[in-house]
């Protein structure tokens, strides 16, 4: 007689409403309970995966500057709102500086799109 495995292990995911709809489909077509169907799914069938790399250093490095330098702007741009709501900068100044705010932001954009 075979001996029964201890099943303690919890397996969790989520679905989009869509998807889960596909999901329950192949369930009630399989009679299975929820936990064969995963097991039958995950642990007996040939199933392709693409594994994605990891990010390269550089990449890595990019994103860490991005996000110092995004955070940056964002207190500028911050301060610079602040200071113009209680009328310490003039509008000129004001635009002149949100401007040049807007342009560091497209060349990050721009930047990062063509990473990896």
């Amino acid at each position: 007689m075979t001996e029964k495995k201890n099943k303690d292990k919890v397996v969790a995911f989520r679905l989009s409403q869509e998807d889960f709809a596909q999901f329950e489909e192949k369930l009630a077509s399989s009679n299975m309970k929820r936990s064969e169907f995963f097991r039958e799914i995950f642990l007996n069938s040939n199933v392709n995966l693409t594994v994605k790399s990891s990010p390269t250093k550089n990449l890595k490095q990019l994103i860490f500057y991005y996000n110092k330098s995004s955070n940056n702007i964002n207190q500028i741009a911050y301060q610079l709102n602040s200071a113009h709501l209680s009328e310490k900068v003039s509008e000129r100044l004001y635009k002149s500086v949100a401007n040049a705010l807007i342009d560091i932001r497209e060349l990050l954009l721009s930047g990062v799109k063509d990473a990896d």
